[in-house]
């Protein structure tokens, strides 16, 4: 049986664990309530940069120390930026918790962001920004936020530009940390062979970020894009498709009917995109919808890959299968389908670990609250086919936006 405990210290730091005493190993992340969205268009790129930073030395720890304490006991040490957050966890066994938050609260309270460490990263970043403008399919995935918000933060690349990264420096990335990474915004999230109370002396201890303030971010919501549709031309050889639309936040009560009907529509091999433009019409490889939530808004597409000359067909029926979900309500088996398949998926990704400490994360970020798993499931079970077809209704009922990229002739055959 889970046990879940939360705990928010004086400096205003919340901790949130599930301890699972069926295993034997232990994931805990920091989560700070800040992202790319909350970056001007000068700083575009500096939250991405600063999480590259913590791995590049603090006070007491070399890049090289930091690398080596967690893999040498066996485990994995990682990070990840988003539009809303950013984020450093580790999972290895329990025994080895205390050097888990050591490390990550040195990383988080003493990184030095010593210059020439900037220098070189910034060169690591440049690639990595690279390498992205060398993958279409990314290239339109960016293509679509940005018709779906515009110039608001949220349509920018997480990475930044190559304009704005070549331009950090100590004093700015010190500056924009000291702003943004404050202990009110931070998340310490905990999963598995956990005990809450010494997690909590173990942060208290070991954490050492400066003030505490409003937890407020004052965001600015995005604004309402009329663009409908955008083209870029590349010269590559298979032409890449979003169609879709702004979708809703992630606390919104529509939310349940919508992972029922999103898994009728494109939930693995059996759903009706999948079915329609892979197995019966032969058209693409992969095809798969998307979904990303936020504190206020969000986005949904499908994302196709293709010959250029399926696009427009591939696109038609995309479409029509949207009006389909408006126009009829779905069958009953399909629905018991598409909910047990949802509710099957949900608990076998549960049986990780790290993913209930990223399930942790989130839902204290967004909900404020933890959603046991009878919860959730009790609440994919009352979805019924009319409620589906009105968040279908809510989604498609507006034109659809549209991004591709297509080859623009110059590719090799």
């Amino acid at each position: 049986m889970a046990e879940v405990c939360r705990t928010t210290t004086d400096s205003g730091i919340r901790i949130v664990s599930e301890r699972i005493d069926s295993v034997r190993s232990v994931a805990v992340g920091f989560w700070f309530e800040t992202g790319s969205r909350d970056e001007r268009r000068d700083e575009a790129g500096i939250s991405h940069f600063i999480e590259h930073m913590l791995f590049k030395g603090t006070q007491k720890r070399s890049p090289l120390k930091i690398a080596r304490e967690i893999e040498q006991v066996g485990g994995h040490l990682n990070a990840f930026t988003s539009k809303e957050t950013t984020a450093c966890h580790a999972h290895l066994l329990d025994e080895f918790l205390p050097l888990a938050v050591d490390t990550l609260a040195d990383m988080a309270s003493h990184s030095q962001f010593a210059p020439r460490m900037i220098e070189r990263e910034q060169g690591v970043v440049l690639e990595e920004i690279s390498g992205y403008e060398d993958t279409p399919e990314d290239v339109v995935h960016e293509d679509f936020s940005r018709l779906v918000f515009g110039r608001h933060s949220l349509g920018r690349p997480i990475l930044g530009t190559r304009d704005t990264v070549s331009r950090f420096t100590h004093e700015k990335l010190v500056d924009y940390w000291s702003r943004r990474y404050r202990p009110e915004r931070l998340i310490v999230a905990a999963a598995g062979a956990v005990e809450h109370d010494r997690l909590v002396k173990l942060v208290e201890r070991k954490v050492a970020l400066p003030g505490v303030g409003a937890r407020s971010l004052n965001r600015r919501r995005a604004p309402v894009i009329e663009e409908r549709r955008h083209q870029r031309r590349k010269p590559i050889v298979q032409a890449h498709l979003c169609v879709g639309t702004r979708s809703f936040r992630y606390a919104d009560g529509d939310r349940y009917p919508f992972f029922v009907m999103n898994t009728v529509l494109g939930g693995g091999m059996s759903s009706r995109l999948f079915q329609r433009l892979r197995e019966r019409s032969g058209l693409a490889y992969a095809i798969y919808p998307f979904h990303e939530a936020y504190s206020d808004s969000g986005l949904y597409g499908i994302y196709v890959g293709l010959e250029e000359k399926q696009v427009n067909r591939a696109e038609r029926m995309i479409r029509d299968e949207f009006a389909k979900l408006i126009e009829k309500p779905i069958g009953r088996t399909t629905l018991k389908r598409a909910k047990d398949q949802l509710k099957g998926a949900l608990t076998l990704g549960l049986e990780s670990v790290a993913a209930r400490m990223h399930r942790l994360g989130r839902t204290e970020i967004y909900l404020n609250r933890f959603v046991p798993l009878d919860e959730l499931l009790a609440r994919i079970d009352a979805v019924s086919a009319d409620q589906v077809q009105a968040i279908a209704h809510r989604l498609f009922g507006d034109e659809p936006r549209v991004a591709t990229v297509l080859p623009d002739g110059s590719a090799p055959n």
